[in-house]
């Protein structure tokens, strides 16, 4: 029999009723497509596929929950199929705040373009993650196995494309977001962050204010002209920009032209990846960076252990390719509060190839030298940064 076009068939079961209850998924999950379930050019992939084999993939899989994003799509729909899909990350987000997941979230995005203002994020899905990708990326493919990158590009308003960070009285731990093979431009603060929060303590230190906003993956991104040189106003900081947010990958993306205008100390404002504030233990490998005028790599305020390796660096760098900076106790800051060197982070086996206007150093640390700590921490003599196997073409 056949339903939209597309042929039915159901494994031979030695169970009638296992057989009945699995037609009665099929016909339920082939009832909620656009149109009875026939194909349509945003489908990618599955396009080819029959209705019955996407549905009873879907049932021996366990997919995920999943939300829609089409450049023509409407933020009134539901999103939860092509067909239905929504045209923004805001409209995402409600629609899976409402769902309430059980699972892992998957929000599939056609290909196309996105317009839009920055975005604050704060829905997490407790012991699960949520992703965000093309709708024909398999999770483990490369970019071939894409129709292209959707664009996400800003609108004018400053600030990042993608902040997320926890409301008061919500959800903690780890968040668990992954992107992947999406690009981003034209957003004068910066792509993405991940924001834990800070708090001053007693002794007028900043520390975490929570546990961290951590075990994220960004993955075959593009971040490319991001700063206010792009956008005409506003002073980026990071493509990637991490405050209190431990134990993530950032692997195999693009970071181009990411430049501020407005002279050398506004320049050297924005990093490719810019970790602060405790934010430690993360993963920094097989990227490449091309016209970052501002260290392609920043330390801030024990964001220790951070392994940095495998990528290539071609004008960037306002100092260093990787550089460690804080407000020491010696010299606080407006607020009267206090930092601490970061420790033990290491950059290996990248290529480094040429500064943004000029050489630069493999790794700069201010203040201080390779060992200070800052006034008032306690990790007198460990190295902030300690390099080897790179090559200096």
């Amino acid at each position: 029999m056949s339903f939209g076009g597309g042929r039915v068939t159901v494994a031979r079961v030695s169970h009638p009723a296992l057989v009945g209850a699995v037609v009665a998924v099929v016909w339920f999950v082939i009832a909620a497509m656009p149109g009875g379930g026939t194909s349509t050019g945003r489908q990618g992939k599955e396009a080819g596929r029959s209705v019955a084999e996407r549905a009873l993939a879907a049932i021996g899989a366990g997919k995920a929950f999943r939300v829609y994003l089409h450049p023509q799509g409407s933020d009134a729909a539901n999103g939860v199929t092509p067909g239905t899909a929504v045209r923004s990350l805001a409209a995402a987000q409600r629609v899976i705040a409402a769902a309430r997941p059980k699972s892992d979230v998957e929000v599939r995005v056609a290909q196309g373009d996105y317009v839009a203002p920055p975005l604050k994020w704060t829905t997490f899905v407790p012991g699960h993650a949520i992703t965000f990708l093309p709708i024909d990326y398999e999770i483990g493919e490369s970019a071939d196995g894409i129709a292209g990158r959707p664009v996400f590009r800003g609108e004018g308003s400053p600030g990042f494309w993608f902040r997320a960070l926890f409301e008061q009285g919500g959800h903690r731990g780890d968040t668990r977001l992954r992107f992947f093979f999406l690009r981003v431009e034209g957003y004068s603060e910066g792509g993405i962050t991940f924001d834990g929060g800070t708090a001053v303590n007693n002794a007028r230190m900043v520390m975490p204010a929570s546990g961290g906003m951590n075990g994220n993956t960004v993955h075959g991104m593009v971040f490319h002209e991001l700063g206010s040189k792009h956008t005409g106003r506003g002073v980026g900081y990071g493509a990637i920009d991490l405050i209190n947010s431990r134990d993530n990958l950032i692997q195999d993306n693009e970071f181009t032209l990411l430049e501020n205008s407005g002279g050398s100390g506004n320049e050297a404002l924005i990093h490719g990846v810019y970790l602060s504030h405790h934010s430690s233990a993360n993963v920094i490998k097989n990227n490449r960076f091309y016209l970052v005028s501002g260290d392609p790599i920043r330390t801030r305020n024990a964001s220790d252990a951070n392994k940095v390796f495998g990528n290539t660096f071609r004008r960037t760098g306002a100092n260093a390719y990787i550089s460690d900076w804080f407000v020491d106790g010696a010299k606080q800051g407006s607020d009267g509060a206090a930092e601490c060197a970061s420790k033990g982070n290491v950059f290996y086996d990248n290529r480094l190839i040429s500064g943004y206007r000029a050489g630069v150093e493999t790794w700069w640390v201010s203040p201080g030298g390779a060992g200070y700590p800052g006034r008032g921490c306690g990790h007198g003599g460990d190295k902030r940064v300690r390099s080897w196997g790179n090559r200096v073409e």
